[in-house]
């Protein structure tokens, strides 16, 4: 949902008079901009197909009828007649997406344009490496895992130091 700081609708939202900016996501814990403005959510449900994705204006992400990819012929079928968006990447078995955070510091270069994903069941930092674009991973990295227990949230500091909730 988007809404303005007093309240109200903004006039150019894809639905008019609407605050729902985009659906079909099932139980969003992070969201962080990152380059140029692309918005980008942790998603995470009940049995498979924990997800982040790159949220557009009016996108469809398919839940209740898709969950992560349109793997299976009736999501298929769903996602073609719904112009669903699918996920940047998803998991399963889960790992319960949390905090998500957009790394832009060069106090660690190879974390440059890559989401950082805090993991509740995973127990894990993510770094998911994006292509220059934005609009797809490339590859994934774990640290931490089993190491701190289930991570919550992410915070990046001015410096560049990555602050952990648990």
């Amino acid at each position: 949902m988007r809404i303005n700081f007093d309240g109200s609708v903004p006039s150019d939202n894809p639905f008019p008079g609407n605050p729902v900016w985009a659906m079909g996501l099932r139980n969003s814990q992070g969201l962080t901009l990152g380059r140029n403005g692309k918005l980008y959510a942790s998603d995470h449900g009940p049995i498979n197909d924990d997800e982040v994705n790159l949220i557009q204006k009016g996108g469809n992400y398919g839940w209740p009828d898709v969950a992560g990819y349109c793997d299976t012929a009736t999501e298929a079928d769903y996602c073609t007649q719904h112009a669903v968006i699918e996920p940047l990447i998803a998991w399963t078995p889960t790992i319960a997406t949390a905090g998500l955070e957009y790394y832009t510091n060069l106090t660690i270069p190879e974390w440059e344009n890559s989401l950082l994903l805090a993991t509740m069941k995973g127990r894990s930092l993510r770094v998911l490496h994006l292509n220059e674009a934005g609009k797809k991973g490339e590859s994934e990295d774990i640290y931490l895992q089993k190491t701190l227990g289930r991570i919550r949230d992410i915070a990046i500091g001015h410096e560049g130091e990555i602050y952990l909730s648990t």
